[in-house]
């Protein structure tokens, strides 16, 4: 099995629904590595690592929302596989073994 890596936005009725606590569980039971935030637009956007069978699974969870949620479209596209201590601000002090709830402010 390989460890791939993407960058996923979801477009819909996705924010004031729980749905990156929604996110972020879904992540968790699939051993499932990022992070999660909302997005000025309206939609919610992140990254996702792990194996490729979990990312798929994880990717359909997105699909059907959270409860409260109307998810309209997932954008999913593959990245390059982070190391340790790569990134910048946030993503560099996000530990690669985690799922985490990006705090932003628009």
């Amino acid at each position: 099995m390989s460890v791939k890596r993407y960058a996923f936005t979801v477009h819909g009725q996705v924010q004031g629904v729980f749905f990156r606590k929604f996110t972020r569980q879904s992540a968790n039971s699939l051993s499932i590595s990022g992070f999660v935030q909302n997005l000025p637009d309206s939609t919610v956007g992140g990254e996702a690592e792990g194996l490729l069978d979990n990312l798929e699974k994880f990717r359909q969870k997105l699909e059907e929302g959270s409860d409260l949620s109307s998810v309209q479209k997932v954008e999913w596209n593959e990245i390059d596989v982070r190391k340790e201590g790569e990134g910048q601000g946030y993503m560099k002090a996000m530990s690669a073994d985690s799922f985490s709830i990006a705090r932003t402010r628009h």
